[in-house]
């Protein structure tokens, strides 16, 4: 009981509590169903990309290329559904390898040429933006099909989206506890150099962890076209940072070596509940910005700052 009080997701979940009490007694139409449900299918897609950007921060990296990645699977969607091969399976089929295309491309980069994520990241961003703008004229993509639209529907009262983020999550959470890639990735976080003295195949890893990733940016791209009922080749410009926020805000170290799905689900939970509140509270879009940027500024700053503490506990104990 002691450990889990002390952990970082449980001091969020907390935060978290106490928010959405006060927000409720604010306006008592934030605890209604339709509300809630629409915090929850709005954050659908930035759940399952904070999913795989948990992996990438665990292992010390970054990606700020999900957002384009996600946007990028999209608009191909929207296209393929346009023609007569379209249906449910190819669908499915096609953001699952979109994905595994963008993701595999920065991981095969990244790992063998030894640059740092951030570099290569920000090139293929914009380099996914420019195809999708291109192939597009910049024009949205409407009326989808309504098998498309149909896998934002809803079974025994719960939204499908929400019901693929959970299977996201679970499947994730799995991957970083039960497997041997999942206990590369903290190694590689903790110690790099440990790692591979230890035999971790850190080449390997790395290609391994960028491609889940691109995967889970394919399949948000599904969500989120099946969502709105239309693609906006030009939208999401800005998600990457909010998903590195719901990372982070859930306890994942942006300096590597720890995370957990379940603390990440709590971050985007936060990332949620903190946009609709500040909508239900009439705060106007730009100040939104400014609060999301101070979240990001402040989460990172207590992460580094935590880090630090503990590396100087340890080295005070090797000490005495």
């Amino acid at each position: 009981m002691k450990k889990l009080l002390e952990r970082r997701e449980t001091s969020v979940f907390f935060i978290l509590a106490v928010l959405c009490i006060g927000l409720t007694i604010y306006s008592p139409a934030f605890f209604s169903y339709t509300n809630l449900k629409n915090v929850l299918v709005s954050n659908t897609a930035m759940g399952i990309m904070a999913a795989g950007m948990t992996f990438i921060l665990i292992t010390a990296g970054i990606d700020v290329s999900v957002a384009s990645q996600m946007m990028f699977s999209a608009t191909w969607l929207a296209l393929l559904a346009q023609t007569p091969v379209g249906n449910p399976v190819t669908l499915v089929l096609a953001a699952v390898l979109i994905g595994f295309v963008t993701g595999a491309i920065n991981g095969l980069l990244i790992s063998r040429f030894d640059i740092h994520p951030i570099i290569i990241t920000l090139g293929t961003n914009s380099i996914y933006r420019g195809i999708i703008l291109v192939m597009t004229n910049g024009r949205w993509l409407m009326n989808l099909p309504k098998y498309f639209t149909a896998f934002s529907g809803t079974v025994l009262g719960i939204p499908l989206p929400v019901i693929y983020a959970l299977l996201v999550f679970w499947l994730s959470a799995y991957l970083l506890k039960h497997t041997y890639f999942g206990r590369s990735v903290y190694a590689m976080g903790g110690n790099r150099e440990a790692a591979r003295y230890a035999g971790v195949d850190l080449k390997k890893t790395i290609w391994f962890t960028y491609t889940y990733t691109g995967i889970l940016c394919g399949l948000a791209g599904l969500v989120l076209d099946s969502i709105l009922g239309n693609c906006q080749p030009s939208g999401s410009n800005g998600w990457e940072m909010n998903v590195i926020a719901a990372a982070v805000i859930g306890g994942t170290n942006i300096l590597g070596g720890y995370g957990t799905i379940g603390g990440t689900v709590i971050g985007v939970l936060m990332m949620g509940v903190i946009e609709n509140g500040l909508v239900v509270a009439h705060v106007p879009t730009y100040w939104q910005k400014l609060v999301y940027g101070l979240i990001i500024i402040v989460t990172v700053t207590i992460d580094v700052l935590r880090k630090k503490k503990a590396d100087s506990g340890k080295q005070m104990i090797e000490i005495d």
